[in-house]
């Protein structure tokens, strides 16, 4: 049972990023500037990495005494529930943004700064949702080393992501932007 439930909440996610991916594919942005810097491909990399990490620390190639560090089982329902929560406030953030979101950093002439729903709260709100996809995966597998590891993946590949889109957004918005960052979290309530 524990197996479907988890392929269940995976396949949920995977579904949610390829309707996310259908849904950046369709119409053009005209007038965009684009400002990626190849961030899209740190972005690809964190979360192929996370996930692959995760199941190599589960896997019979991994030394037998890490293998073995594993958290108490009850790590599998909050892995279970950050997956769907992640998922959620992903497919909810992008909803938000509409035609603003992208997979690539780029700009528009007649794009506004969005400031309702989580990006009232946090500026990255589709990143922390990713995020915690990718934690749960981890915990849901309950290795101790695998979260460790993936968090450090993505702060480091997420990171370099915020700061390219943060520096078209201050550059498109100016003290609007600045104003926004001044009121919000960079990914995470109270933490960053």
């Amino acid at each position: 049972f524990e197996y479907k439930v988890y392929l269940y909440a995976i396949g949920f996610m995977f579904l949610s990023e390829f309707i996310i991916w259908i849904f950046t594919s369709i119409g053009s942005k005209g007038d965009s500037k684009k400002s990626d810097k190849g961030s899209i491909w740190a972005i690809i990399f964190g979360y192929c990495l996370s996930i692959y990490i995760s199941y190599y620390f589960t896997g019979s190639a991994v030394n037998v005494f890490i293998k073995n560090l594993m958290f108490p089982h009850f790590f599998y329902y909050i892995g279970i529930f950050l997956i769907i929560a992640g998922t959620i406030i992903r497919a909810y953030s992008v909803w938000t943004l509409k035609k603003a979101f992208t997979l690539s950093v780029q700009t528009t002439s007649d794009q506004h700064l969005i400031q309702k729903g989580f990006y009232h709260y946090v500026r990255n709100p589709a990143y922390t949702g990713s995020i915690l996809s990718l934690l749960g995966i981890a915990f849901s597998l309950r290795n101790i080393l695998a979260p460790v590891i993936v968090l450090i993946i993505c702060i480091i590949c997420y990171g370099i992501r915020i700061k390219v889109e943060e520096k078209a957004l201050r550059k498109q918005f100016n003290k609007e932007f600045e104003d926004y960052c001044k009121h919000t979290y960079c990914l995470f309530p109270f933490i960053w």
